[in-house]
């Protein structure tokens, strides 16, 4: 199964239907540096028509705890999901500059049809996971307007151990 391991987090994808934006793509790395952010793996099921999209992050040495700090990080998850769902509706429309970062990518482009599910996984320790849980109550409050415009259904912010039991096809270990 192919995949990779980051932050603490490894995806095994059940096939070859995956990709990153970062590193290695020309497209993104142009629009990075203007603060333009993306989450870190895609995969597309093709029998359901679903990308699945994670963003991973190991917080077990973040402080947590204040409530600024669940803040910032929330929006810092929902800067992640929003700027990745401009790169799928660039590629859905077919703008020009969509071909420089999506093509060499994947050859599965969105339609309407299509689902998106936003999933961002924590890794962190048994003392955190409260916290988890604020920023996916403060990320999905905050993601609510994006998620109604472009008819998404799953967005979430969920820690390592849940995610391992509530992914489907054993992805996340």
């Amino acid at each position: 199964m192919p995949g990779f391991t980051e932050s603490s987090i490894t995806l095994n994808f059940p096939d070859d239907n995956w990709f990153r934006f970062n590193p290695g793509c020309a497209g993104y790395a142009k629009l990075s540096g203007n603060g333009f952010k993306e989450m870190d793996a895609c995969w597309y099921d093709n029998n359901a028509n679903i990308f699945w999209i994670f963003e991973l992050k190991d917080f077990t040495v973040a402080d947590i705890t204040l409530a600024k700090d669940i803040e910032g990080r929330s929006w810092n998850l929902i800067k992640k999901a929003v700027d990745t769902l401009c790169m799928f509706v660039s590629s859905k429309h077919a703008y020009p500059f969509a071909n420089e970062f999506l093509n060499p990518f994947f050859s599965y482009k969105p339609d309407d049809g299509t689902q998106f599910k936003f999933v961002s996984i924590i890794h962190c320790s048994a003392s955190q996971k409260t916290n988890v849980q604020l920023i996916n109550n403060f990320f999905r409050n905050k993601f609510i307007p994006y998620a109604k415009l472009f008819n998404i259904q799953h967005y979430t912010v969920v820690e390592h151990s849940k995610a391992i039991s509530n992914i489907p096809y054993n992805i996340v270990q």
